[in-house]
C-alpha cells in the first residue's frame, strides 16, 4: 500500500472511529434518559393509584346508602331530591349555573314563576286536575275546590290590605274566571303569543242578590283583572298559588278573539300528587335564586353567546369529553374539576332560612370521596404499555451498542494495522535516502 493511500485510509478509519464513538455516546445518553423516563412513569402510576372521585348520595337500599358519581345533572336528580336535599352551583360571583332548558324557560317567563314552572312541565296547583268548573254535574269535590280558591284569594287580598271584598260572607259575593292569555280587548295592541301554563290572567266578578235568593253579576262593578299588587315574596307566593289553582279549575277553551285551548293539567306534574312536590319545590327555589342572583349557561351557538354574554358562554361542540375543555353541564370530569378548583361553588338550600347557602363538599354528609377505579385501571394500562415501549427501546439501543462495539473493535484493529504499515514505510524511506 502506498504512503498516500495509507494516509487516506488512516484518516477514513479515524473519522469512522470518531463517528462510532459519538453514536455510542448518544445511545448511552438515550439509555440514561430511558431510565429517567422509567422512573417518571413509575411516579405517575403511583400518583394515579391515589386518584379519587366525588360521589353523591342518591338513596338507601336495605338500610345502606347508595352513591353515584357526582355531575351537574346528579345534583337535581329525583333520587337526590327525595332525600330532602336541594343543591345548585354558582360561579364565584354568585350567578347560578343552569342547563339550556332552564335558562330558556327563565328568559321566556319574564319574571313569572308560574310561567317558568309551566314551561318545564310543572304547576304549584294542588287541586285535583281532573275536576273543572265546566263539569256537569258539580259534586261536593268541586265545591271544595271552589272554597279553596276563594280562601287562597282571601289570603292574598288580606296580605295586600285589600278590603273591597267581604271575605266573611259565606256565600262569596264574587266569582272567578281564568283566561289562558291576554286578549286584545283587555290589552289593546297585545300581540298573540303561544299559550302557556301560567301566562294567562284571572278575573273576579262581583255578584249581587237577584231578589229570589240567587246571585247575579253586579252591574255597578265591572269584571276586574287580578293583577299582582304586592311588594313582598310572601305576597307573591300567595298570588302565584291562587293563580295556579284558579287556572287548573276555571280555565276553558276560548274562541274570542282567537281560538285558545285550555291546558291539560293532567299531563303536567302538579302538587296534587305528593310524588311531584320535591321537584316542584326545587324549581321554584331555583327560580327565586336565579331572579335574585342572576344565572348563566353554555351554548354551542356563537350568535347567542355574542348577543347575550351575561347569560351565555360559548362552548365549542368539538370539546373533548373527559378534559377541562368540556362543558361542566355535560361532562362529569370537567364539573368535578371546577368544583375542586373553585370555579364552581356548591350551594345547599336551607329550609330554616329559605335560601341557598354556600357549603363545602367535605362538610356535607351526602358527598363522599372514593377511589377512582376507572382512572386507576386506565393508569395501570398506560403504565404497562409505557414500560413495554421503554423495554423495546432499551433492547434496540443494546443491539445498536453491541453492533457499534463490534464495529469499533474491527476499526481499531484495522487502524493499528494501517498505522503500522505507515510506520514501516517511513522507516524504509529514511533507509533509502539516508
Amino acid at each position: 500500500m502506498g504512503m498516500a493511500a495509507s494516509q487516506a485510509r488512516l484518516l477514513s478509519i479515524t473519522a469512522r472511529l470518531s463517528d462510532n464513538e459519538q453514536t455510542s455516546q448518544a445511545l448511552s445518553f438515550a439509555k440514561e434518559r430511558l431510565a429517567d423516563r422509567s422512573e417518571q412513569i413509575t411516579d405517575e402510576y403511583n400518583n394515579a393509584l391515589s386518584a379519587t372521585k366525588l360521589q353523591i348520595m342518591t338513596g338507601y337500599a336495605d338500610g345502606t346508602a347508595s352513591f353515584s358519581d357526582v355531575s351537574f345533572s346528579m345534583l337535581s336528580c329525583p333520587q337526590v331530591l327525595t332525600l330532602g336535599k336541594q343543591y345548585i352551583v354558582t360561579n364565584p360571583e354568585g350567578k347560578v349555573l343552569v342547563d339550556n332548558r332552564v335558562a330558556q324557560a327563565f328568559l321566556t317567563a319574564c319574571g313569572s314563576c308560574n310561567v317558568f314552572l309551566g314551561i318545564l312541565g310543572y304547576s304549584i296547583s294542588d287541586v285535583n286536575p281532573s275536576l273543572k268548573a265546566s263539569d256537569s254535574p258539580q259534586t261536593a269535590a268541586h265545591d271544595d275546590i271552589i272554597e279553596k280558591i276563594h280562601q287562597a284569594w282571601d289570603r292574598y287580598f288580606v296580605s295586600i290590605g285589600k278590603t273591597d271584598y267581604d271575605s266573611s260572607d259565606p256565600f262569596h259575593p264574587w266569582v272567578f274566571q281564568y283566561h289562558n292569555r291576554p286578549n286584545v280587548e283587555d290589552f289593546p295592541g297585545a300581540i298573540p303569543v303561544p299559550s302557556r301554563i301560567g301566562n294567562g290572567y284571572a278575573t273576579i266578578t262581583m255578584m249581587m242578590d237577584d231578589g229570589s235568593g240567587g246571585l247575579i253579576p253586579d252591574p255597578d262593578h265591572d269584571d276586574e283583572i287580578l293583577a299582582y299588587e304586592g311588594t313582598t315574596q310572601a305576597q307573591l307566593d300567595l298570588y302565584n298559588y291562587a293563580m295556579a289553582i284558579t287556572e287548573s279549575f276555571y280555565s276553558i277553551d276560548e274562541t274570542t278573539p282567537y281560538q285558545i285551548n285550555a291546558h291539560d293539567f293532567m299531563r303536567i306534574k302538579t302538587n296534587y300528587s305528593m310524588d311531584n312536590t320535591s321537584e316542584i319545590t326545587y324549581y321554584k327555589n331555583l327560580f327565586d335564586k336565579m331572579l335574585s342572583a342572576g344565572f348563566y349557561s353554555y351554548t354551542n351557538t356563537p350568535a347567542l353567546a355574542a348577543s347575550d354574554p351575561d347569560h351565555w358562554i360559548y362552548q365549542t361542540p368539538t370539546a373533548t369529553p373527559g378534559t377541562t375543555d368540556g362543558s361542566p353541564l355535560n361532562d362529569a370530569h370537567t364539573f368535578e374539576e371546577y368544583l375542586r378548583s373553585g370555579k364552581l361553588i356548591l350551594n345547599s338550600f336551607s329550609k330554616t332560612k329559605s335560601t341557598f347557602e354556600k357549603i363545602s363538599v367535605s362538610s356535607d354528609t351526602c358527598f363522599q370521596e372514593v377511589q377512582d377505579k376507572t382512572k386507576i385501571a386506565q393508569a395501570e394500562a398506560k403504565y404497562t404499555n409505557d414500560l413495554k415501549q421503554l423495554e423495546k427501546l432499551d433492547s434496540r439501543y443494546d443491539l445498536q451498542l453491541k453492533r457499534l462495539d463490534t464495529e469499533h473493535n474491527t476499526l481499531q484493529t484495522e487502524y493499528e494495522s494501517v498505522k503500522k504499515v505507515i510506520s514501516n514505510n517511513v522507516q524504509n524511506s529514511f533507509k533509502t535516502f539516508g
